[in-house]
């Protein structure tokens, strides 16, 4: 009879942890509960804005290879690899873009049910029980510590679902030297996200060599088949991800993520019972720049924890193993070298211990095998764990100050653990296993929907995240319909840096781990904001915008002085204003190499660089200092001229600034990024105050006043020169332009080598100009111009991921016609002999502790009766 991969077991490890979620989101508000939404972090920034542009992408049969919605252009198949490989991202092609952030949202759930449905199936496979503990066992993994935290990670989900299906399919490979969970899972996990996978498998080697060390060495050739099977499939498994792994490792290349500096001192973050006290429920899970791990896996798992040890039917072995992984992940999460390794030869900016995940797992399997188990360990047993984890418990209350532990953690700690106590101690006085297991499931169930809610899902107002999305499209559709010409937007109240993404239209902003690194360095030279991965508009003055082809923008409030800023109105929509910014240039303009070598981003701040290029274009300098006075943690200054003000801090310890303006305040933040601040169109003779909101940090700072007939110099100048653009689209530009001497054709698209540009019809080698951007080579004459996009690697990665399939259908069907191989019976003997060593053990404990032993009430069952009863503990399928 062939065996049921899923059966009712698995199904309520599937739907418990759902019931959980939805309960956390009908107590919360979560749409359609309420007007909440589950949006935090990188959720909010990233993942909705880059699944609505994929959701587009798929509605309109659009390239995947390129897209000018963000960043200037990006590499979208590097970005997809990343953020979007998940094939369940293709449902939302059926969804309609108003509800993508609803799709996302129950995205997290369906995954989070599915994690508890794939961890379920590993225990009840690995441990050969048909029983609810593999349903309890899979809930607490779905709802550990680890989803708490990064459950809104919605990308790595993919990973931490497949993970047990990856070990599983390992094991089988190791016994039976079958290949086909094993492959097929890893290359899922590696094709969903490359990044999760990279951990799993660094410990799969570890995870490899403990399978060895367990199963020991039954001939030279069965070893060096299990080794050269493990490569093998391991290889495959990559190979098959290459449509998506490829094109992902080129474009690394460009990210300021590219560099990599193995650290050269040791040093230690916390002690081990700092770290073993995230074990405990309800404490705040870490997310920022601290290093704590986020560990939790129940109470009951540190409840088992000694009993692990001490149950004389867990074989010496198996203890070895988890005592070894307990130690090497302790030392993981707190030495930085073992923790730059871990996360891809990186520090992680933020979200700490992305590989605890497998922790937990581990410590979930390690207590799955005491309970199955439990019935060799005594009462005294019981008691003394108990004591243990008190002693512990109250250890740590005494010890731990950090503010992730308010003081009931440490009372809830002790109320489980008296719980669970109690209930395996009634178990030993003659309640029914079942009940017993019912009973557990039950708790568990309260304990991590409680730590849950109390630790994850926080939310946003839903309106408010999604308020101006409809006026802003239809703003750019009338656009889209009216203009063949490039052009991009900026819009006045973002959301967030990818809102070109969320809304669809040409943009110059990212937020994004795949935002090109040279391009972040230019952005925070010129005074614009930017990061290690982003880089965005705010802070750029008209100059700028201009060279960056920003030529519309949509603000709710009317400029002061539009027409001196050559802002021209072209529509009205729910209280959202288009206006068009006449000095905007071209995509593309011709400069000579003695102009460009000419522009220093050398030349010291924000303001000089700037200068130096009005210097090389107009011959005067577009920003000129106005003067002030500094008083401590504040400047003041009053307006000679009417114009744009902006003003650079030079405190780089300074972090948020508030402008006492004539009418109104303005903030700013993260003002130590060295953006240029913008107070806007101000008259002469108004006093403005900035203030910093930084303790103890002088506000110093530089103030000056926009020149906008320099601007307007400096763009008639260039607009001669400029690209004219006959089509374009993601990927794809087609144009002509007028040299009138040799030069490079400037464009303000980042470079990347994946452009092929052809120049009437031949096709010519660009470069990389003013640092950051793509430039093409020029003769005096007329050209046309072709521009398209291939991401690198990404056809021989198709080829490499075909040929995989292939190679690897066809040893399947080699397999499929050969023998069994001699695994299989090796791995029956060896569970043969666990058996036998079991049951010994069960009849050695029952000697030695007369009736603790025993699951009945009263009196102790006979040699024969005892043997049975251990026979039962392991149902086998």
């Amino acid at each position: 009879m062939k065996k049921k991969w899923i059966r009712k077991e698995d199904c309520f490890a599937f739907l418990l942890p759902l019931i959980a979620m939805l309960i956390i989101f009908i107590g919360k508000g979560i749409f359609p509960f309420g007007k909440e939404s589950f949006l935090r972090t990188d959720l909010y920034h990233q993942y909705a804005p880059f699944l609505r542009a994929f959701q587009a992408k798929l509605q309109s049969f659009g390239t995947f290879s390129y897209s000018f919605d963000v960043g200037l252009g990006v590499n979208f198949r590097a970005l997809q690899a990343y953020y979007l490989a998940s094939p369940l991202n293709f449902f939302v092609l059926f969804f309609p873009k108003t509800l993508v952030v609803e799709y996302i949202t129950y995205l997290i759930v369906l995954k989070i049910a599915l994690s508890g449905l794939s961890a379920s199936v590993y225990f009840r496979k690995h441990f050969r029980r048909n029983d609810y503990a593999a349903t309890l066992f899979g809930m607490l993994y779905a709802l550990s510590g680890y989803i708490a935290a990064y459950s809104w990670n919605v990308m790595w989900l993919d990973c931490i679902a497949l993970f047990p299906l990856i070990l599983l399919g390992l094991e089988i490979l190791m016994e039976k030297g079958n290949p086909t969970l094993y492959t097929l899972s890893l290359a899922l996990s590696i094709l969903s996200n490359y990044y999760i996978s990279i951990m799993i498998c660094l410990f799969l080697l570890f995870y490899f060599a403990a399978l060895l060390f367990y199963h020991g060495v039954e001939s030279p050739q069965v070893f060096v088949r299990r080794v050269l099977y493990f490569a093998l499939y391991s290889l495959l498994a990559g190979l098959m991800a290459s449509v998506f792994l490829l094109p992902a490792i080129f474009a690394l290349r460009f990210t300021a993520s590219s560099s990599i500096s193995f650290p050269t001192t040791f040093v230690q973050y916390f002690t081990i019972v700092d770290m073993a006290a995230r074990l405990f429920p309800f404490v705040e899970t870490e997310q920022g720049l601290e290093h704590w791990p986020n560990i939790y896996a129940g109470t009951l798992s540190l409840f088992v924890l000694p009993l692990y040890f001490k149950n004389p039917a867990i074989q010496w072995k198996k203890k070895c193993i988890f005592a070894f992984f307990l130690l090497f992940f302790f030392l993981s999460f707190s030495i930085n070298a073992l923790n730059f390794i871990w996360h891809g030869f990186h520090y992680p900016n933020s979200l700490p211990a992305r590989q605890s995940f497998i922790f937990i797992f581990l410590l979930l399997t390690a207590t799955a095998e005491w309970f199955g188990k439990r019935k060799l360990n005594s009462r005294k047993d019981l008691a003394l764990s108990l004591a243990l984890c008190v002693a512990f418990v109250l250890l740590c209350q005494k010890l731990i100050t950090n503010e992730d532990f308010h003081w009931s953690v440490f009372y809830l700690t002790l109320f489980f653990l008296f719980l669970y106590y109690l209930l395996f101690l009634l178990e030993k006085k003659g309640m029914e296993s079942s009940l017993c297991t019912l009973f557990l499931l039950c708790l568990c169930f309260v304990e991590v929907t409680l730590n849950m809610a109390v630790t994850s899902v926080t939310t946003i107002d839903r309106k408010d995240y999604l308020e101006g999305s409809r006026e802003t499209e239809k703003l750019v559709k009338s656009i889209r319909t009216e203009n063949a010409d490039f052009y991009r937007f900026t819009r006045e109240d973002g959301k967030t840096k990818d809102d070109g993404a969320l809304m669809q239209y040409p943009s110059a902003s990212i937020f994004s781990s795949t935002a090109y690194g040279d391009m972040s360095d230019w952005f925070t030279s010129l005074g614009m904001e930017a990061s290690t991965n982003a880089y965005s508009i705010n802070g750029a003055t008209p100059l700028m915008k201009s060279l960056l082809a920003v030529r519309y923008e949509i603000v709710k409030t009317e400029p002061k002085n539009p027409k001196e800023m050559g802002l021209k109105y072209i529509e009205g929509e729910g209280g959202y204003r288009l206006y068009e910014n006449q000095y905007a240039l071209p995509l593309g303009f011709s400069l000579s190499k003695k102009e460009l070598n000419a522009f220093d981003l050398q030349a010291g701040t924000p303001i000089l660089v700037q200068n130096s290029i009005s210097e090389v274009l107009a011959g005067e300098d577009i920003l000129s200092p106005i003067l002030g006075k500094m008083n401590s943690s504040s400047y003041t200054f009053t307006v000679e001229q009417a114009g744009d003000i902006y003003v650079y801090v030079n405190n780089a310890k300074v972090k948020d600034v508030r402008a006492i303006l004539p009418s109104s305040e303005k903030d700013f933040e993260h003002v130590d990024r060295g953006y240029l601040l913008s107070l806007g169109y101000l008259e002469a003779g108004d006093t403005v105050e900035l203030r910093s909101k930084t303790e103890n940090e002088s506000m110093d700072a530089t103030v000056y006043s926009f020149s906008y007939d320099t601007l307007s110099k400096i763009s008639d100048k260039l607009m001669h020169r400029g690209m004219e653009v006959d089509r374009w689209k993601d990927g794809y530009i087609k144009g002509s332009i007028n040299a009138d001497s040799d030069a490079v054709l400037f464009t303000s698209i980042p470079y990347d080598p994946g452009w092929k540009v052809k120049v009437d019809g031949k096709e010519v080698k660009t470069e990389e100009s003013f640092h950051a951007f793509l430039g093409i080579p020029l003769t005096k004459g007329t050209h046309d111009i072709e521009m398209r996009f291939t991401a690198e690697g990404s056809r021989f990665g198709v080829l490499c991921s075909v040929n995989a399939l292939l190679l690897f259908l066809l040893l399947l069907f080699i397999r499929g016609r050969r023998q069994p191989l001699p695994l299989k019976a090796v791995a029956e003997r060896k569970g043969a002999v666990e058996d036998r060593e079991e049951r010994e053990a069960g009849q050695t404990r029952s000697r030695r502790r007369g009736s603790n032993v025993s699951p009945y009430r009263g009196k102790l069952p006979s040699g024969k009766s005892r043997i049975r009863i251990f026979e039962k503990m392991d149902v086998k399928e």
